[in-house]
């Protein structure tokens, strides 16, 4: 059922349980059927990262994201592109470890907007947001990120 542009923010369906992990297959009976987003590629790309759809509250447990086999999933839209992030700019980082400083990328480009090299920061392949508000956020990203919006 997978199909060869299967990518992060693909619309799904889960249409089987036959070959997702042992702990989301113990789940089936109530995620047969759902929908969802893929917000993410896991093990190799033999897994995709489902954010069903509804509120928090109403679905199980309150877990909003499963790993599910791809071969388990209807795949029905395919949407090319990462996650769009909110105001468009992702985190990226400069420097190392105590050392690191937060900044504004935009898309893959690895140059911040204040001009310093860094590098974006994604987990599972989706791209984590700038946070203008934490502490070691850059002065400069964070000025032209607000006279930007």
């Amino acid at each position: 059922m997978t199909t060869a542009g299967s990518t992060v923010g693909s619309r799904v369906k889960i249409v089987d349980m036959l070959h997702s992990p042992a702990r989301t297959r113990a789940f089936a009976s109530w995620l047969l059927g759902q929908r969802g987003t893929v917000v993410g590629i896991l093990r190799n790309g033999t897994l995709a990262l489902v954010e069903l759809d509804g509120e928090p509250g109403g679905l199980l447990r309150g877990a909003r994201r499963w790993p599910i086999h791809w071969d388990d999933l209807l795949v029905y839209t395919v949407d090319a592109g990462p996650v769009n992030v909110e105001d468009g700019y992702r985190l990226g980082l400069s420097g190392l470890e105590r050392g690191a400083v937060q900044h504004a990328v935009q898309g893959d480009s690895g140059t911040s907007l204040c001009g310093e090299p860094a590098h974006p920061l994604p987990i599972c392949g989706w791209p984590l947001p700038f946070a203008p508000g934490a502490a070691w956020a850059c002065p400069a990203c964070v000025r032209l990120a607000v006279e930007a919006s």
